[in-house]
Protein backbone atom coordinates (compact mmCIF):
# COMPACT_ATOMS: atom_id res chain seq x y z
CA UNK A 1 0.00 0.00 0.00
CA UNK A 2 1.33 3.43 -0.98
CA UNK A 3 0.52 7.10 -1.26
CA UNK A 4 0.45 8.81 -4.21
CA UNK A 5 -0.92 11.60 -6.35
CA UNK A 6 -1.96 9.58 -9.43
CA UNK A 7 -3.32 6.55 -10.65
CA UNK A 8 -0.19 3.51 -11.18
CA UNK A 9 -1.96 1.83 -13.96
CA UNK A 10 -4.10 1.84 -16.76
CA UNK A 11 -7.11 0.42 -14.90
CA UNK A 12 -6.97 2.35 -12.10
CA UNK A 13 -7.03 6.02 -14.65
CA UNK A 14 -10.97 4.45 -15.54
CA UNK A 15 -11.81 3.98 -11.86
CA UNK A 16 -11.24 7.43 -11.46
CA UNK A 17 -12.48 9.24 -14.15
CA UNK A 18 -15.32 6.45 -15.07
CA UNK A 19 -17.93 8.96 -15.44
CA UNK A 20 -15.90 11.08 -17.86
CA UNK A 21 -16.76 7.90 -20.76
CA UNK A 22 -20.89 8.39 -20.14
CA UNK A 23 -21.90 10.48 -22.16
CA UNK A 24 -24.65 9.10 -24.08
CA UNK A 25 -27.79 6.70 -23.77
CA UNK A 26 -30.99 5.43 -22.63
CA UNK A 27 -32.31 5.73 -18.90
CA UNK A 28 -35.42 3.63 -18.72
CA UNK A 29 -36.47 4.17 -22.64
CA UNK A 30 -35.69 8.53 -21.45
CA UNK A 31 -32.79 9.67 -23.47
CA UNK A 32 -29.85 11.27 -21.13
CA UNK A 33 -28.82 14.52 -22.36
CA UNK A 34 -26.02 14.33 -25.13
CA UNK A 35 -22.24 14.61 -24.69
CA UNK A 36 -19.64 13.22 -27.03
CA UNK A 37 -18.65 9.45 -26.44
CA UNK A 38 -21.66 7.70 -27.03
CA UNK A 39 -23.54 5.96 -29.62
CA UNK A 40 -27.51 6.37 -29.54
CA UNK A 41 -28.18 2.66 -29.90
CA UNK A 42 -30.70 1.58 -27.37
CA UNK A 43 -29.27 -0.43 -24.55
CA UNK A 44 -30.60 -3.35 -22.85
CA UNK A 45 -31.71 -3.31 -19.30
CA UNK A 46 -30.79 -6.72 -17.16
CA UNK A 47 -34.46 -7.05 -15.61
CA UNK A 48 -33.14 -8.54 -12.32
CA UNK A 49 -30.98 -5.74 -11.56
CA UNK A 50 -33.30 -2.67 -13.48
CA UNK A 51 -33.84 -2.14 -9.47
CA UNK A 52 -30.66 -0.94 -8.60
CA UNK A 53 -29.47 0.81 -11.89
CA UNK A 54 -30.83 4.21 -12.60
CA UNK A 55 -28.89 4.55 -15.82
CA UNK A 56 -26.94 2.46 -18.08
CA UNK A 57 -24.84 3.48 -21.09
CA UNK A 58 -23.87 1.50 -24.04
CA UNK A 59 -22.14 1.31 -27.04
CA UNK A 60 -19.49 3.83 -25.95
CA UNK A 61 -17.38 4.87 -28.57
CA UNK A 62 -13.96 3.50 -29.25
CA UNK A 63 -10.95 2.83 -31.52
CA UNK A 64 -12.03 0.54 -34.31
CA UNK A 65 -9.12 -1.70 -33.13
CA UNK A 66 -10.55 -2.09 -29.86
CA UNK A 67 -11.82 -5.49 -29.58
CA UNK A 68 -12.92 -5.24 -25.65
CA UNK A 69 -17.03 -4.15 -25.11
CA UNK A 70 -17.90 -1.13 -22.26
CA UNK A 71 -20.96 -0.56 -20.49
CA UNK A 72 -21.08 2.15 -18.09
CA UNK A 73 -24.06 2.20 -15.14
CA UNK A 74 -25.01 4.33 -11.97
CA UNK A 75 -26.11 2.86 -9.57
CA UNK A 76 -28.98 3.58 -7.53
CA UNK A 77 -26.83 4.39 -4.40
CA UNK A 78 -25.26 6.83 -6.89
CA UNK A 79 -21.92 4.80 -7.56
CA UNK A 80 -20.46 5.06 -11.12
CA UNK A 81 -19.26 2.25 -12.98
CA UNK A 82 -17.53 0.88 -16.08
CA UNK A 83 -18.09 -2.32 -17.02
CA UNK A 84 -14.96 -3.63 -19.56
CA UNK A 85 -15.78 -7.09 -21.36
CA UNK A 86 -12.51 -8.46 -23.02
CA UNK A 87 -12.74 -12.58 -23.70
CA UNK A 88 -9.29 -13.02 -24.27
CA UNK A 89 -7.86 -11.56 -21.02
CA UNK A 90 -5.67 -13.45 -19.07
CA UNK A 91 -6.55 -11.54 -16.03
CA UNK A 92 -9.82 -10.16 -14.69
CA UNK A 93 -9.60 -6.85 -12.31
CA UNK A 94 -10.85 -4.52 -10.23
CA UNK A 95 -10.85 -0.94 -9.33
CA UNK A 96 -12.62 1.37 -7.16
CA UNK A 97 -12.14 5.06 -6.24
CA UNK A 98 -13.58 7.39 -3.62
CA UNK A 99 -13.08 11.14 -3.96
CA UNK A 100 -11.96 11.31 -0.17
CA UNK A 101 -7.99 11.70 0.24
CA UNK A 102 -5.16 12.41 2.94
CA UNK A 103 -6.40 16.48 2.16
CA UNK A 104 -9.60 15.29 4.72
CA UNK A 105 -7.54 14.20 7.77
CA UNK A 106 -8.29 15.98 10.98
CA UNK A 107 -5.74 18.22 11.53
CA UNK A 108 -5.45 16.30 14.75
CA UNK A 109 -5.27 12.87 13.41
CA UNK A 110 -2.25 13.24 9.91
CA UNK A 111 -2.29 9.76 8.64
CA UNK A 112 -6.18 8.92 8.81
CA UNK A 113 -7.38 8.08 5.55
CA UNK A 114 -4.20 6.09 5.14
CA UNK A 115 -4.80 3.80 8.06
CA UNK A 116 -8.36 3.84 7.18
CA UNK A 117 -6.84 2.52 3.49
CA UNK A 118 -4.70 -0.33 5.08
CA UNK A 119 -7.61 -1.01 7.97
CA UNK A 120 -9.79 -1.79 5.03
CA UNK A 121 -7.85 -4.75 3.92
CA UNK A 122 -8.08 -6.71 7.51
CA UNK A 123 -11.80 -8.32 7.70
CA UNK A 124 -15.15 -7.81 7.19
CA UNK A 125 -17.95 -8.52 8.86
CA UNK A 126 -18.80 -11.06 5.35
CA UNK A 127 -15.23 -12.87 5.93
CA UNK A 128 -13.94 -11.97 9.22
CA UNK A 129 -10.61 -13.85 8.74
CA UNK A 130 -7.70 -11.48 9.00
CA UNK A 131 -6.21 -11.22 5.38
CA UNK A 132 -8.98 -13.28 3.76
CA UNK A 133 -8.93 -11.01 0.80
CA UNK A 134 -4.98 -11.06 0.17
CA UNK A 135 -5.20 -15.13 0.66
CA UNK A 136 -7.48 -15.55 -1.96
CA UNK A 137 -6.01 -13.53 -4.33
CA UNK A 138 -2.33 -15.23 -3.74
CA UNK A 139 -4.57 -18.69 -3.88
CA UNK A 140 -5.70 -17.70 -7.19
CA UNK A 141 -3.03 -15.78 -9.48
CA UNK A 142 -3.74 -12.29 -8.04
CA UNK A 143 -2.35 -9.56 -6.37
CA UNK A 144 -4.16 -6.16 -4.78
CA UNK A 145 -3.01 -2.92 -3.68
CA UNK A 146 -4.42 0.52 -3.07
CA UNK A 147 -2.86 4.38 -2.84
CA UNK A 148 -4.16 7.18 -0.64
CA UNK A 149 -3.69 10.46 -2.66
CA UNK A 150 -4.37 13.87 -1.42
CA UNK A 151 -8.07 14.08 -2.58
CA UNK A 152 -8.77 10.15 -3.53
CA UNK A 153 -8.45 6.59 -2.22
CA UNK A 154 -7.95 3.84 -5.23
CA UNK A 155 -8.08 0.29 -4.24
CA UNK A 156 -7.58 -2.41 -6.99
CA UNK A 157 -6.54 -5.81 -7.71
CA UNK A 158 -6.25 -8.85 -10.19
CA UNK A 159 -7.27 -12.56 -10.40
CA UNK A 160 -7.71 -15.37 -12.65
CA UNK A 161 -10.59 -14.56 -14.83
CA UNK A 162 -12.97 -17.47 -13.40
CA UNK A 163 -12.07 -16.41 -10.04
CA UNK A 164 -13.61 -12.46 -10.67
CA UNK A 165 -17.13 -13.15 -9.39
CA UNK A 166 -15.50 -14.15 -5.70
CA UNK A 167 -12.74 -11.84 -5.40
CA UNK A 168 -15.63 -8.87 -6.32
CA UNK A 169 -17.84 -10.34 -3.03
CA UNK A 170 -14.55 -10.22 -1.06
CA UNK A 171 -13.37 -6.65 -2.62
CA UNK A 172 -17.01 -5.38 -1.86
CA UNK A 173 -16.86 -6.09 1.34
CA UNK A 174 -14.31 -3.37 2.21
CA UNK A 175 -16.96 -0.68 1.83
CA UNK A 176 -20.24 -2.50 3.26
CA UNK A 177 -19.19 -3.87 6.49
CA UNK A 178 -15.42 -3.42 7.29
CA UNK A 179 -14.49 -4.83 10.79
CA UNK A 180 -12.01 -1.96 12.07
CA UNK A 181 -10.68 -4.74 14.80
CA UNK A 182 -8.67 -2.65 17.18
CA UNK A 183 -6.23 -6.19 18.05
CA UNK A 184 -4.45 -5.14 14.90
CA UNK A 185 -4.61 -1.91 14.49
CA UNK A 186 -1.04 -1.23 16.30
CA UNK A 187 0.42 -4.20 14.08
CA UNK A 188 -1.03 -1.66 11.00
CA UNK A 189 0.40 1.72 12.27
CA UNK A 190 3.83 -0.03 12.30
CA UNK A 191 3.80 -0.48 9.29
CA UNK A 192 2.48 2.66 8.20
CA UNK A 193 5.92 4.04 10.51
CA UNK A 194 7.51 1.67 8.03
CA UNK A 195 6.14 3.18 4.98
CA UNK A 196 6.99 6.54 6.47
CA UNK A 197 10.89 5.55 7.41
CA UNK A 198 11.02 4.14 3.76
CA UNK A 199 10.16 7.47 2.44
CA UNK A 200 12.54 9.27 4.21
CA UNK A 201 14.98 7.34 2.31
CA UNK A 202 13.19 8.73 -1.42
CA UNK A 203 14.37 11.73 -3.12
CA UNK A 204 11.06 12.17 -4.62
CA UNK A 205 9.09 11.70 -1.52
CA UNK A 206 11.40 14.94 0.29
CA UNK A 207 10.74 16.77 -3.19
CA UNK A 208 7.02 16.59 -2.54
CA UNK A 209 7.16 16.99 1.27
CA UNK A 210 9.15 20.11 0.95
CA UNK A 211 6.63 21.33 -1.53
CA UNK A 212 3.85 20.40 1.01
CA UNK A 213 5.60 22.05 3.88
CA UNK A 214 5.63 25.28 1.20
CA UNK A 215 2.11 25.68 0.94
CA UNK A 216 -0.47 27.95 3.01
CA UNK A 217 0.31 26.00 6.33
CA UNK A 218 -3.39 26.81 6.86
CA UNK A 219 -4.46 25.05 3.34
CA UNK A 220 -5.32 21.24 3.80
CA UNK A 221 -2.41 20.63 0.96
CA UNK A 222 0.01 20.78 3.69
CA UNK A 223 -0.97 18.05 5.65
CA UNK A 224 1.19 14.84 6.36
CA UNK A 225 -0.57 12.19 4.23
CA UNK A 226 1.75 9.19 5.11
CA UNK A 227 1.06 9.43 9.01
CA UNK A 228 3.24 7.77 11.59
CA UNK A 229 3.49 6.07 15.05
CA UNK A 230 3.74 9.70 16.60
CA UNK A 231 0.79 11.09 14.82
CA UNK A 232 -1.26 7.84 14.73
CA UNK A 233 -0.36 6.59 18.04
CA UNK A 234 0.92 8.43 20.87
CA UNK A 235 0.16 11.95 20.33
CA UNK A 236 -3.24 11.08 19.95
CA UNK A 237 -2.62 9.22 23.39
CA UNK A 238 -1.76 12.24 25.00
CA UNK A 239 -4.29 14.24 23.77
CA UNK A 240 -6.97 11.71 24.81
CA UNK A 241 -8.09 10.72 21.37
CA UNK A 242 -9.22 7.47 20.23
CA UNK A 243 -8.08 6.58 17.05
CA UNK A 244 -10.26 3.96 16.68
CA UNK A 245 -13.59 6.11 17.36
CA UNK A 246 -12.01 8.93 14.74
CA UNK A 247 -11.49 5.41 12.01
CA UNK A 248 -15.13 4.89 12.52
CA UNK A 249 -16.39 8.31 12.08
CA UNK A 250 -14.00 9.28 8.97
CA UNK A 251 -15.22 6.15 7.48
CA UNK A 252 -19.03 6.94 8.07
CA UNK A 253 -18.65 10.20 7.28
CA UNK A 254 -16.79 10.27 3.40
CA UNK A 255 -17.25 6.13 2.70
CA UNK A 256 -20.07 6.91 0.80
CA UNK A 257 -21.41 5.61 -3.13
CA UNK A 258 -22.17 8.60 -4.07
CA UNK A 259 -18.60 9.66 -4.32
CA UNK A 260 -17.62 6.30 -5.80
CA UNK A 261 -16.59 5.29 -9.17
CA UNK A 262 -15.58 1.32 -9.93
CA UNK A 263 -14.18 -0.63 -12.71
CA UNK A 264 -14.50 -4.11 -13.46
CA UNK A 265 -13.10 -6.42 -16.31
CA UNK A 266 -13.36 -9.86 -16.74
CA UNK A 267 -13.84 -12.52 -19.80
CA UNK A 268 -17.60 -12.85 -19.37
CA UNK A 269 -19.65 -10.86 -21.19
CA UNK A 270 -21.55 -7.33 -20.20
CA UNK A 271 -24.45 -8.65 -19.11
CA UNK A 272 -22.48 -11.50 -17.25
CA UNK A 273 -20.47 -8.79 -15.54
CA UNK A 274 -23.85 -6.28 -14.94
CA UNK A 275 -25.43 -9.54 -12.81
CA UNK A 276 -22.00 -10.05 -10.76
CA UNK A 277 -21.41 -6.79 -10.09
CA UNK A 278 -23.95 -4.69 -9.35
CA UNK A 279 -26.13 -6.47 -6.56
CA UNK A 280 -22.84 -6.67 -4.58
CA UNK A 281 -21.84 -2.93 -4.67
CA UNK A 282 -25.49 -1.68 -4.51
CA UNK A 283 -25.03 -2.72 -1.03
CA UNK A 284 -22.59 0.34 -0.32
CA UNK A 285 -24.46 2.94 1.41
CA UNK A 286 -25.32 5.94 -0.04
CA UNK A 287 -24.76 8.84 2.88
CA UNK A 288 -25.16 11.69 0.36
CA UNK A 289 -22.03 13.49 0.71
CA UNK A 290 -20.32 16.25 -1.51
CA UNK A 291 -16.94 15.67 -3.08
CA UNK A 292 -14.36 17.23 -1.19
CA UNK A 293 -13.83 20.47 -2.81
CA UNK A 294 -11.15 23.40 -1.89
CA UNK A 295 -11.83 26.54 -3.62
CA UNK A 296 -8.56 28.77 -2.17
CA UNK A 297 -5.16 27.59 -4.01
CA UNK A 298 -2.68 26.03 -1.83
CA UNK A 299 0.21 28.50 -2.68
CA UNK A 300 -1.14 32.26 -2.59
CA UNK A 301 1.17 35.41 -2.29
CA UNK A 302 2.94 34.66 0.46
CA UNK A 303 3.82 30.94 -0.70
CA UNK A 304 5.46 32.33 -4.11
CA UNK A 305 8.88 32.76 -5.14
CA UNK A 306 10.42 30.04 -2.46
CA UNK A 307 13.90 28.70 -3.64
CA UNK A 308 14.36 25.20 -2.04
CA UNK A 309 18.29 23.04 -1.37
CA UNK A 310 17.31 19.54 -0.77
CA UNK A 311 20.78 17.51 0.10
CA UNK A 312 19.76 13.99 -1.94
CA UNK A 313 20.20 10.90 -0.18
CA UNK A 314 21.30 9.17 -3.98
CA UNK A 315 23.64 11.20 -6.59
CA UNK A 316 21.21 12.48 -8.28
CA UNK A 317 21.10 16.27 -10.02
CA UNK A 318 17.89 17.52 -10.38
CA UNK A 319 16.34 21.59 -10.77
CA UNK A 320 12.56 21.40 -10.17
CA UNK A 321 10.37 24.53 -11.18
CA UNK A 322 6.65 24.67 -10.19
CA UNK A 323 3.85 26.88 -11.23
CA UNK A 324 0.85 27.09 -9.23
CA UNK A 325 -2.53 26.59 -12.03
CA UNK A 326 -5.89 26.72 -11.12
CA UNK A 327 -7.62 22.99 -10.87
CA UNK A 328 -7.30 21.76 -14.34
CA UNK A 329 -9.66 18.26 -14.56
CA UNK A 330 -12.46 20.48 -15.85
CA UNK A 331 -10.19 20.58 -19.04
CA UNK A 332 -9.44 17.23 -19.32
CA UNK A 333 -10.57 16.39 -23.03
CA UNK A 334 -8.32 19.23 -23.71
CA UNK A 335 -5.27 18.84 -21.66
CA UNK A 336 -3.82 22.97 -21.33
CA UNK A 337 -1.44 22.06 -19.31
CA UNK A 338 0.35 19.53 -21.02
CA UNK A 339 0.56 21.58 -23.89
CA UNK A 340 2.32 24.56 -21.91
CA UNK A 341 4.47 21.92 -20.13
CA UNK A 342 5.72 20.67 -24.04
CA UNK A 343 6.75 23.99 -24.50
CA UNK A 344 8.62 24.85 -21.37
CA UNK A 345 10.52 21.67 -22.02
CA UNK A 346 10.97 21.54 -25.42
CA UNK A 347 14.52 21.61 -26.97
CA UNK A 348 14.25 22.80 -29.95
CA UNK A 349 16.49 25.75 -31.61
CA UNK A 350 13.12 28.19 -30.18
CA UNK A 351 12.82 27.05 -27.59
CA UNK A 352 12.28 28.51 -23.96
CA UNK A 353 15.30 26.68 -22.59
CA UNK A 354 17.48 27.90 -25.21
CA UNK A 355 16.26 31.91 -24.76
Amino acid sequence: MFLGCSARSWLNRQAISAVRKYTRGRVHNQRVPYARGLSTKICRMPTIESQYVSRIYDNIVKSESDKNEYRGLELTNGMKVLLISDPTTDKAAAALNVQVGYMSDPWELPGLAHFCEHMLFLGTEKYPTENEYHKYLCQHAGSANAFTANDHTCYYFDVAPENLQQALDRFSAFFVCPLFNEDVSDREVNAIHSEHDKNLQNDMWRLKQLEMSTADPKHDYCKFGTGNKATLDSLPKARGLNVREQLLQFHRQWYSSNIMALVALGKESLDELTQMVVPLFSAVPNRGVSRPEWAQHPYGPDQLKVLGHIVPVKDNRYMYMTFPTPDMRKHYRSSPGDYLAHLIGHEGPAACSRN
